[in-house]
């Protein structure tokens, strides 16, 4: 049987799967979700996971909010634990779960398809921080690099911050942003990201300013050692400053100083322009695991409760 662990530490699991990153997130959305403890019988092995409240004393569970992967803690690499922890999930009253898997841990989503999940793959893109920094960025497309020259000639600057009046001016931005695309897949409350700033050894929060006044901005989160990009947005009046290729950049710069193993990037959704952009950075497209159970009996009757209001 191989082994789960692979670049996350055995012990700590993802960061997402951890108490202090779901009651951050409960916290934050306040009403109808929980905390949910699953653990491995007579083993350590054990995680953390978002459950929402629903109708009828029913819920449904996300292993990691926003589609963040999930990953045991203190896994001991037996498929005995990853089914433990499947099985105390399919409850009567659970109506779904979903558990994502990242990129470079395979065996994991192997694990999880023999407990008879539904396996969904897509991709997301990865820089493997396998070189220092320079190399990294002469690496980098010459578009890319002559950006972000650009956007610190012309006196941009990127700083880690936890102010909170950072943190409201990249909200309004993003609000700004929300309104002028109205295909945002999912929109977040200021409470959310007041919450994620506390949590300072996990958490990253960039912004980039021009004349003191912040254009652009990302969130960033260290998840072993991997570091995701998980939320960015930026002020178009400014696009032509290249605020958030400095962004970027910073991270990268970030992530390669801590000694990570990778920079992830996140999916492009099928979006062109947004694949290229970040394929100009040196990412690889690598392959994520979506694992879905859906409960039959209540699937059934929502089938059969459709079909009678037709």
């Amino acid at each position: 049987m191989p082994a789960l662990s692979t670049n996350t530490a055995e012990r700590e699991g993802t960061l997402f799967s951890q108490e202090r990153f779901i009651q951050a997130v409960v916290r934050a959305e306040a009403s109808n979700v929980e905390t949910l403890k699953l653990s491995s019988a007579n083993s350590p092995v054990h995680l953390f996971a978002l459950q929402r409240n629903h109708r009828f004393n029913t819920h449904s569970v996300s292993l990691a909010p926003f589609e963040c992967y999930a990953y045991p803690i203190d896994m001991d690499g037996t498929q005995n634990a990853v089914s433990a922890l499947v099985a105390q999930l399919k409850t009567f009253r659970t109506l779904f779960f979903h558990w994502s898997v990242r990129f470079d841990h395979c065996a994991l989503a192997d694990q999880l398809e023999r407990c008879g999940l539904s396996r969904q793959e897509s991709t997301t893109q990865v820089l493997y921080l396998d070189r220092s920094y320079d190399v990294l960025f002469r690496q980098f497309s010459e578009t890319t690099r002559n950006q972000i020259r650009r956007a610190y000639r012309d006196g941009i600057s990127v700083s880690q911050t936890i102010d909170m009046a950072d943190v409201a001016s990249y909200y309004a931005l993003y609000l700004t942003m929300i309104g002028e695309r109205k295909s945002w897949s999912s929109v977040y409350g200021q409470s959310l990201f007041k919450e994620l700033i506390q949590l300072r050894d996990d958490v990253i929060f960039l912004v980039a300013k021009l004349e003191g006044t912040v254009i652009a901005g990302g969130w960033f989160f260290r998840d072993g050692n991997s570091m995701l990009y998980w939320h960015g947005v930026m002020d178009y009046a400014f696009k032509k400053y290249f605020p958030q290729c400095a962004v970027v950049n910073y991270g990268i710069q970030l992530a390669s100083k801590e000694e990570m193993e990778t920079f992830n990037m996140g999916a492009s959704m099928d979006i062109v322009s947004l694949e290229k952009f970040k394929s100009f950075w040196g990412t690889k497209k690598v392959p994520v695991w979506m694992f879905t159970w859906r409960n039959p009996f209540w699937s059934s009757l929502l089938r059969l409760r459709r079909r009678v209001m037709r």
